[in-house]
Order: C-alpha cells, then sequence, then structure tokens
C-alpha cells in the first residue's frame, strides 16, 4: 500500500521511548510501519521533538446545532487541534437532545460535515424504550446517564445496561441538580461527595454486570467506589488543580470544585495511579451567559489548552512522558473499546503530533468562540508544533490549519 507521510523524530507513547524513527501513514490514514528512516516521498523531520499518538478527549460539550452561537463542531474541534486532540467524543445534551434517533443522525451529519478531529457523540438515555434499538444501528460511543434519568428515566436505564455498550455516568444523584445559584464553597458543600458515591453504588445496585464508566469523579470516595466495583474512572484537570475558593461564574462547574484537602486528595489518588484518565469536560457558552451570577450555566471552556495544563505535571516528575500519553490517548482509546488508536504502532490510525516538551508559553488566542477566562497568560508547559489526522498535516505552529477526512471511528471499530 502507498504512504502518503513519513512523521520521524523521537517517538514515544505510553510503552515509553519507542526510539528515534519514523512513522509512516499509509493513504488510508493508518500506521503501515515504523521505520529508523522514512519511507515516503513526503516526509516531516522533527529532529529531537517528541512525536506521539494524538491525544483523546472522551468527554467534550462542542454544543452546535441550535447552541452554535456558544460553540460550534468545526470552532470546537480546530480548538482541539491546537491542543494535539485529534479524537473527541461529544455529549449529548445539545439542542435538540440526542435521545432519539433523528437528533443523532442531525448532530452525526453536522460532525462529518464540519470537524477538523475524528469524532464520535454518545447519546442521551432515550425517553423511550422503543427508540433503543433504532439507536444502537447509529455509530455512537455509548450512552450518557446524567444525574436526573436516575430518577426519571430509571426503568428506561435498566434497559440500556442491558446492552453490551459503554455507558458514561454523570457521578450526582437527582437531588443535586436543584442546587445551583450558591457560590462555589456552598455548592461544594451542598452538592457533596456523598451523592457522587452513591449514584455509582445506585447504578451498580440497578445492575452489577454493566460496563460503566464514570465521568469527572471530583471525590476520591467516588474514585474508590467506582473501583470497588471494578468501573473505569476519569477525573478533569479544574478538579485537579482549582478548588471552591475559585469564585464566581468562571469555576461554577458540575459536579462542583471542591474544598481544598478534598483537592489535594484527589490529586494524590490520580498520582497513586488510581484513575483510569483525564478528560477536559469542555464545556463553552457566551459571554453574556457567563456575566449573570444568578442564571449562568456551569462548564469551564479550555478545549485549546488544557492538555498543557496537565503537562506541568510532567514538567515537575510527577508524571512520566508515557504516563502523560496513557491517561490522554492509550488508556482512553481502551475505555472507548477502539483498539486502533493510542499507540504508534502499526495498524493504529495515523493520528500524530509533535511536541517541544520543553517550551514554556503562554496561551493568548483560542479557535473557541467561548471566553477562555482564566487560562489567558497562565504558564503552559509543553507545545504542539504539528497535529496530523491520518498521515495528513493539518495543525501546525505557524498558524496552518485545515481539514481533512476525518472519521468517526465508530462506523467501522467497536
Amino acid at each position: 500500500m502507498s504512504l502518503i507521510s513519513s512523521i520521524c523524530g523521537m517517538l514515544y507513547d505510553s510503552r515509553g521511548f519507542l526510539g528515534d524513527g519514523c512513522v509512516n501513514v499509509n493513504e488510508k490514514g493508518f500506521i503501515e510501519s515504523v521505520s529508523k528512516i522514512p519511507k515516503s516521498e513526503k516526509s516531516f523531520n522533527f529532529n529531537k521533538y517528541i512525536i506521539g499518538p494524538g491525544l483523546i478527549d472522551l468527554h467534550v460539550h462542542l454544543r452546535g446545532l441550535d447552541l452554535s452561537y456558544k460553540e460550534d463542531e468545526e470552532s470546537g474541534t480546530k480548538s482541539a487541534l491546537q491542543s494535539g486532540i485529534t479524537l473527541v467524543v461529544d455529549m449529548p445534551n445539545t439542542r435538540p437532545r440526542l435521545d432519539n434517533p433523528k437528533s443523532i443522525k442531525l448532530k452525526l451529519n453536522s460532525l462529518k460535515e464540519k470537524s477538523y478531529t475524528d469524532y464520535s457523540v454518545y447519546s442521551s438515555i432515550p425517553k423511550n424504550t422503543s427508540d433503543i434499538e433504532e439507536i444502537l444501528k447509529l455509530p455512537i460511543a455509548g450512552f450518557k446517564i446524567y444525574p436526573e434519568d436516575l430518577g426519571s428515566k430509571i426503568e428506561i436505564i435498566k434497559e440500556v445496561l442491558k446492552l453490551n455498550k459503554l455507558i458514561i455516568l454523570h457521578p450526582e444523584m437527582p437531588e443535586a441538580e436543584r442546587i445551583n445559584d450558591e457560590e462555589n464553597i456552598s455548592r461544594g458543600t451542598l452538592r457533596g461527595c456523598n451523592l457522587e458515591s452513591a449514584s455509582v453504588y445506585y447504578l451498580h445496585k440497578v445492575n452489577n454486570r454493566a460496563k460503566i464508566h464514570v465521568t469527572h469523579a471530583s471525590c476520591p470516595s467516588t474514585v474508590f467506589e467506582a473501583k470497588k466495583f471494578g468501573y473505569t474512572v476519569d477525573v478533569t484537570p479544574h478538579h485537579l488543580f482549582y478548588n471552591s475558593h475559585n469564585q464566581g461564574c468562571y469555576y461554577r462547574v458540575n459536579p462542583p470544585l471542591r474544598d481544598e484537602t478534598t483537592r489535594q486528595n484527589l490529586l494524590k489518588l490520580f498520582l497513586d495511579g488510581y484513575v483510569d484518565a483525564l478528560c477536559s469536560d469542555h464545556a463553552p457558552h457566551s459571554l453574556k451567559e457567563k456575566e449573570n451570577f444568578k442564571t449562568c450555566p456551569s462548564g469551564i471552556p479550555w478545549l485549546g489548552t488544557w492538555p498543557w495544563i496537565i503537562f506541568r505535571l510532567v514538567k515537575y516528575n510527577l508524571i512520566s512522558i508515557q504516563g502523560f500519553f496513557y491517561y490522554m490517548s492509550y488508556s482512553p482509546s481502551i475505555i472507548l473499546n477502539l483498539k486502533n488508536y493510542g499507540l504508534i504502532e502499526k495498524g493504529y490510525r495515523g493520528n500524530i503530533i509533535a511536541i517541544d516538551k520543553d517550551k514554556v508559553w503562554r496561551f493568548t488566542n483560542t479557535f473557541s468562540k467561548a471566553p477562555y477566562y482564566g487560562h489567558f497568560l497562565e504558564e503552559n508547559y509543553g507545545f504542539v508544533k504539528s497535529a496530523f489526522i491520518g498521515g495528513k498535516l493539518v495543525f501546525d505552529e505557524n498558524g496552518l490549519i485545515e481539514k481533512t477526512d476525518t472519521i468517526n471511528p465508530f462506523n467501522n471499530f467497536s
């Protein structure tokens, strides 16, 4: 099979340093071979920079459809490329909500047309069990359970849990949704850790055989509860690095930020290897929405920068480079049951990034429509020099941003 590119440098993935060499990508967009020297006439030489697998964000809100004023598939995935993310999985709390075949098809078509990265979506829990069969025929990554679903849709959840499909749990009980307009210190108390761990326990009691992934855990007790039942769990950078003293709408998130002791204990659990993956929970809103304290929606937008906030842990030798790729690429691919993402290996998707691991820089611009309050001018460690989708150069440090043939991997792989 003919090659379209060779991408050369210091090769790394979750297994560690693989040596100096080249990743050779074929015309179908998959790695054909790894070699000491380039095999394609079109080669990219990054000398002593890191060449690694593209990052995967398994929890993003790209909005789009009727919420495109906040963010859309183009602006969000351009931001993802900016930070080295080459596969995103979009959450279903859109407008219209992705809880029926018609809405899901509409969203998938919009992603196919506009996405600058590989992509997929989760389905929300449908309103009717009769929709489940048709939803399963679509190339979705799994189903998302929100707190309110644990009350109003529990009988439908029982049917969904019987399926051989990934279930993503927002770990809070329905009572938590009644609490929103207090300041973050109060929200962290009123939407307590007990409501998180209780939701994990409750879902396990409903069905103890389902494949469940607990997303954006904010409390150590939630991590322990998830691991007790054999579930996978991810955390976000805001729960690792911010606490409930970060006040105002720009730090209002669900689950809420916790007190400093809880934050430190969660970070320690992550550093000790109890957590399976990292995700952004990128949640964009308009500037006007975020300026009204009583009504402002929850969420932090940072798809264009968050991996390099995490990379400071590499800078300070708290995690290794291979650990970074494990949490940001390989482990998310395993959670999603994608067997051809996340490694520098023959047969894997040719989504590749080149990283300057030593560069210290400040984030000053984004492709996103959302205001990145709090992230501008912060120091970031590690820098994406270039990003490739299917072996084709789509982003570089000089401002190149190009769309290529992106794919929904669930069209072909499960």
